[in-house]
């Protein structure tokens, strides 16, 4: 009686702790839904939710003391309305793929197979002379002296690439010179697959993903896991594309270890805490990660100060549809991510804005305004052209209203274009470029179409 009774309690035990039990499922369902804890936590979902009505479309999740306190998603996760971006959402992160493929060497490191300061020619055929001296540690952190501009070449047949990715050698000797060069890390993608004999996916999965609880993150030309949601990014460089869809036709390697990783902002939480508690890489190799060199370039991470003097450990990403901001607050035991699906939004000024809600520093970003009315969205619509060449094109994009300063260049050519969004700050007009309000003046007869504006003492008139 004794031991059924025994056997009886075990199960419950059982089914209480078990994957997918009630506990976890309900952890998981909470990842859908917006989170805000505290003070600064409101605040900052406050603010995520007011940058809507400034073109802002995405996920943040803001951390500190070890704690997340905020975690929100705004926009449209089809570009339809139809279905919400949440923070469980699937986001491309681009060149923030690099921090993974960089760890992965590491971890590569710790078994034995290979070592930073190897030469790339010990673990890639068809080195030529010239690059003979360029290691891994070269790669890695962008000072092998390849131009960044040697960036022509794709597909999965190494031979192929080498001779365009390394045409005429380091133009600059190796360690001496650094200069962000992509391919360097679809170089590192080959080493890592033939030093563990695993596809640089897979090792991924395996050695990463897997050991930090990251149960959705994958790569384009993945399927989704699970019932996970998957963004759609809109681009201003081309046709709106699913997160898992190649930006470049496929994952070779034109894009592959440089970019590529698919993940939500709380995957990359989960992966902030196995750094931290060294759960992949050992401590002596997290330090090695995040040891700077040459333009303040660690392996796959910005390491610097910033203006309040905080460290910050940094990557950004951007790619047709999608941008990002990844930050890490080492000191603090705290980080930011942001995540957006459209490629015309400044992600790191969005993160400037929450990170100073998260730690009280003074703010350098203005407030949000209101969106326009729609009558004058429409009434100011249109292109507008000044004496000099300078045109201002104003858009409706759904409830927010955009305006482009096509400035003219040299020899009659194309120049700069200033983005930003129009909105309504108490009574006024105002041009919204996250760091500044600029008022806006226009004329119009009645309630009809706006016939002039003025930004900066400057007037552009309706082009007819």
């Amino acid at each position: 009686m004794k031991k059924n009774r025994l056997l009886a309690i075990a199960s419950i035990v059982i089914i209480l702790v078990a994957p997918g039990s009630f506990f976890s499922l309900h952890a998981a369902e909470r990842e859908d839904r917006d989170l805000g804890k505290g003070a600064v936590g409101d605040r900052i979902v406050e603010f995520v939710k007011n940058a809507e009505s400034v073109g802002f479309s995405g996920a943040v999740l803001a951390a500190k003391d070890g704690k997340v306190v905020a975690a929100v998603g705004v926009g449209s996760a089809d570009l339809a309305g139809k279905k919400p971006i949440t923070p469980a959402t699937l986001f491309e992160i681009a060149s923030a793929t690099k921090q993974f493929t960089a760890a992965a060497i590491l971890r590569l490191e710790e078994q034995g197979k290979l070592d930073l300061d190897d030469p790339m020619a010990k673990h890639l055929p068809g080195i030529p002379e010239d690059c003979s001296k360029i290691t891994i540690r070269h790669l890695v952190q962008h000072t092998s002296g390849i131009p960044g501009t040697n960036s022509s070449g794709g597909g999965t047949d190494l031979a192929k690439v080498l001779p365009l990715f390394l045409r005429g050698g380091p133009v600059h000797k190796p360690g001496t010179h650094w200069e962000y060069w992509n391919q360097g890390y679809a170089l590192l993608s080959e080493i890592i697959a033939r030093a563990s004999g695993k596809d640089y996916m897979t090792y991924c999965r395996k050695s990463l993903f897997v050991p930090s609880g990251m149960k959705n993150t994958c790569f384009t030309g993945d399927r989704a896991p699970g019932k996970a949601a998957v963004v759609i990014g809109r681009s201003s460089r081309g046709q709106p594309r699913s997160a898992l869809e190649h930006p470049y036709g496929s994952y070779g390697f034109q894009y592959r270890g440089m970019g590529g990783a698919v993940t939500t902002v709380w995957d990359l939480w989960r992966w902030d805490r196995a750094l931290r508690d060294n759960k992949v890489l050992s401590k002596n190799s997290t330090k090695k990660l995040f040891d700077p060199g040459l333009k303040n370039y660690a392996l796959g991470w910005y390491v610097t100060r910033n203006s309040r003097g905080r460290l910050v450990q940094s990557h950004g990403g951007s790619v047709r549809g999608f941008v990002c901001d990844v930050r890490r607050y080492p000191k603090e035991n705290g980080c930011l991510f942001v995540l957006c699906n459209r490629d015309d939004v400044p992600a790191y000024r969005v993160a400037q804005a929450v990170e100073e809600i998260l730690f009280d520093d003074p703010p350098t970003c203005k407030k949000v305004p209101q969106p326009l009315d729609t009558r004058l969205g429409e009434a100011i619509a249109g292109r507008y052209e000044d004496t000099k060449g300078t045109a201002v094109i104003v858009k409706i994009d759904g409830k927010v209203t955009r305006a482009e300063i096509h400035w003219p260049g040299r020899n009659g050519g194309a120049g700069p274009v200033t983005r930003a969004v129009l909105g309504i700050d108490g009574k006024d007009l105002v041009l919204y470029e996250w760091t500044s309000l600029t008022r806006v003046k226009f004329k119009r007869k009645g309630s009809g179409p706006v016939d002039q504006i003025s930004i900066r003492g400057r007037r552009y008139s309706r082009a007819r």
